[in-house]
């Protein structure tokens, strides 16, 4: 069942799906995971929209597409996010298990074994893709093949361009532990040189944060409490008679349009205001994390992870200033 409804699933999506499954090196049908994330992402929406419908009058389809695709999107980002952390933590530990590995070709080791003997702990996800490379190579697979092998498990341009080097070296017959160490000194000098940048862009990252998560809530805060203060007390105003104001010899066109009549109404009122705010916090939220993403990694999806932090702060600060200032100003409400 769960094939068939997987079958529905646009081919672009289902192949991001699959190699990030293969990056976690999570062993399972794609499809039946597409299906089942499908199915169980229509009944959960199912659920969630109708009780939205009951307690906040909110539209039954506006719910179900809202949350499918949260839903459906979530773990999709989930997973992606997990591949890129997977391909960050091999890549710190790139350059000193490259130097291990020369180390033991130059002790007189054969390449497979010293890849084998190279997986140590320390080095995290590292240590599995070498023993399985290692592997590989015992069971009768080329160097050059088990090291592209072990690049497509690994979300990272750095390692998959490394293995490539790699690759060609032992290709045109050079001296590997010699390159290993090369690209391991190359490797530790680009991470410095990161490093360095991400030094300096940090303030640029503090500015970003501070005014997404404090000071936008602080000012929609205040500002919709205005609002709610300026809409009390022209209700409170007393309505005045524009002809008693023209028997009174005072000019009715000047003075009508500053004052509501019984026929006037307020049309922006404060829960439009306060609604507006939590909508413009969100979109605020959201793109504040892509441009600290674009600025700590270069990738807008990489800063989706301080979205919800942005978010919890900025509404969290929104209420409070808006239960401070109805304390001390309670009296003008």
């Amino acid at each position: 069942m769960y094939q068939r409804i997987a079958a529905i699933v646009p081919k672009g999506f289902g192949d991001k799906i699959t190699k990030s499954l293969n990056y976690l090196g999570i062993t399972i049908d794609e499809k039946k995971f597409l299906g089942f994330l499908l199915a169980f992402g229509f009944a959960i929406s199912i659920g969630i929209a109708v009780n939205l419908w009951l307690l906040f009058d909110l539209h039954f389809l506006f719910g179900f597409f809202g949350t499918f695709v949260l839903f459906v999107g979530g773990i999709y980002m989930w997973l992606n996010m997990a591949a890129e952390a997977k391909g960050q933590k091999v890549e710190i530990m790139l350059p000193d298990a490259l130097q291990l590995i020369a180390s033991n070709i130059k002790s007189g080791l054969t390449t497979e074994r010293a890849l084998f003997v190279s997986a140590r702990p320390e080095f995290g996800p590292l240590e599995k893709e070498l023993k399985h490379a290692s592997r590989e190579i015992l069971a009768g697979e080329g160097m050059e093949r088990a090291l592209i092998n072990m690049s497509s498990r690994v979300k990272s341009v750095v390692f998959e361009r490394t293995l490539w080097l790699i690759a060609k070296g032992i290709q045109s017959g050079g001296q590997i532990a010699d390159l290993l160490t090369q690209l391991s000194d190359d490797l530790r000098e680009q991470r410095a040189i990161q490093d360095e940048g991400k030094a300096e862009m940090s303030l640029y990252i503090l500015l970003i944060l501070v005014s997404a998560a404090f000071g936008a809530p602080v000012l929609f805060g205040v500002s919709s409490f205005i609002t709610q203060i300026l809409t009390t007390q022209l209700q409170d105003l007393p309505t005045i008679d524009p002809e008693m104001i023209q028997q009174a010899g005072g000019r009715v066109s000047q003075i009508t349009s500053f004052i509501p009549s019984g026929e006037r109404e307020i049309l922006i009122t404060p829960d439009f205001v306060v609604f507006f705010s939590i909508v413009a916090m969100f979109f605020t939220a959201v793109f504040a994390a892509m441009t600290i993403g674009v600025i700590n990694s270069g990738k807008e999806k990489a800063g989706i992870k301080f979205f919800p932090i942005i978010l919890v702060i900025s509404l969290l600060l929104f209420y409070v200033i808006r239960l401070v200032l109805t304390e001390v100003f309670g009296t003008l409400l």
